[in-house]
């Protein structure tokens, strides 16, 4: 849908620019024969020419705009409303999920818990499980996906779990976990769109990350 509305958007610009050159074709040749009443209305047929182009171009970005908007709260309700889902319905996977340590127990576990969660539904968003430890004594946000199960004999280290962020999502993250944040952050970026939810229970706070990418951004996809 995406390629064939930019089609059809460089399809109008196409013809439109092909109107201009012929307009100021005509112009220029009936200026050449009839003189200046001719010159005077070539200016008129010009300007309206111009108005309805730059009309158009507005009206284009406008509905793209509206488009891309609609899509992005549209899919901000459905990644909310399947981040509360998780906690009504899975109730005791999150506790388990909360009660974070750093260990190979917790991370097989949870590596298992994420790929249930992730077939709760068809199309269900892509799941991550974010908590903040300590490394060098430095507070770090560690990620945790259904990828991330260890080999028989690998060793757990937490510089393979580090969670690659923005400044503005490490800022939220740590406000979370300082207890400082309790609200969801909901963001978009060319046809991606990602929730952290927070999540507390008696064992300890951790967020869920829920992602899902539309490629042919169409609203309701």
């Amino acid at each position: 849908m995406t390629e064939m509305f930019l089609l059809s958007i460089f399809g109008i610009f196409s013809i439109l620019a092909g109107a201009i050159v012929l307009n100021i074709m005509f112009n220029l040749t009936a200026i050449a024969e009839k003189g200046g009443t001719a010159e005077i209305q070539s200016k008129t047929h010009y300007k309206i020419v111009t108005s309805c182009f730059l009309g158009s171009l507005l009206v284009i970005f406008t509905l793209l705009y509206t488009g891309d908007f609609l899509t992005s709260k549209q899919k901000e309700k459905y990644l909310v409303s399947s981040a509360a889902d998780l906690l009504e319905e899975q109730s005791e996977i999150i506790s388990r999920l909360s009660a974070f340590s750093f260990s190979r127990e917790y991370i097989q576990k949870t590596s298992q818990d994420i790929k249930v969660l992730s077939r709760v539904e068809e199309k269900f968003p892509r799941v991550t499980v974010i908590a903040r430890d300590r490394l060098d004594g430095k507070p770090l946000l560690l990620g945790f996906s259904n990828y991330s199960g260890l080999g028989k004999n690998e060793e757990a280290l937490k510089e393979n779990y580090i969670l690659s962020t923005s400044s503005e999502e490490r800022k939220y993250l740590h406000s979370v976990f300082d207890g400082d944040v309790t609200d969801y952050h909901f963001s978009s970026n060319d046809g991606r769109y990602e929730v952290y939810y927070p999540v507390t229970t008696d064992n300890g706070t951790v967020v869920i990350h829920l992602s899902q990418h539309s490629r042919y951004g169409k609203i309701g996809s």
